[in-house]
C-alpha cells in the first residue's frame, strides 16, 4: 500500500524526479516556483515537504516530499492541486 501511494503521488504531482528511482516513503523533486509553491503549500495548511538547497546548494529548487501511512489519497490531491495552482500562476 505505501508503495502504490508514493507511486501515486510523484506521478501526480507530475515535477521533474531529481531521482527516477524506486521509492517507498521519500522522493525529491524539481519544483520550478519553490518559493510560491512552498508559501501555497502553507496557507492551505499543506506540510510541504524539506527544501533540499538547505543541505545540497545544487538543488535549490529540489524538495523532498514524504508520504506516511497517514497520507490519503485525498491529502495527495490537495497537494497535487496547490502544484497545479502555482504552475497556472507562473504561466499567466
Amino acid at each position: 500500500l505505501m508503495l502504490r501511494r508514493t507511486h501515486y503521488a510523484r506521478q501526480t504531482l507530475g515535477l521533474e524526479p531529481i531521482n527516477p528511482g524506486p521509492v517507498v516513503r521519500e522522493f525529491a523533486v524539481r519544483v520550478p516556483d519553490l518559493d510560491a509553491f512552498v508559501a501555497r503549500a502553507r496557507a492551505a495548511g499543506i506540510n510541504p515537504g524539506y527544501r533540499l538547497g538547505r543541505d545540497y546548494p545544487e538543488y535549490a529548487d529540489g524538495l523532498l516530499v514524504a508520504i506516511t501511512e497517514r497520507r490519503t489519497k485525498a491529502d495527495i490531491d490537495r497537494f497535487a492541486a496547490v502544484v497545479g495552482a502555482v504552475r497556472e500562476e507562473a504561466h499567466a
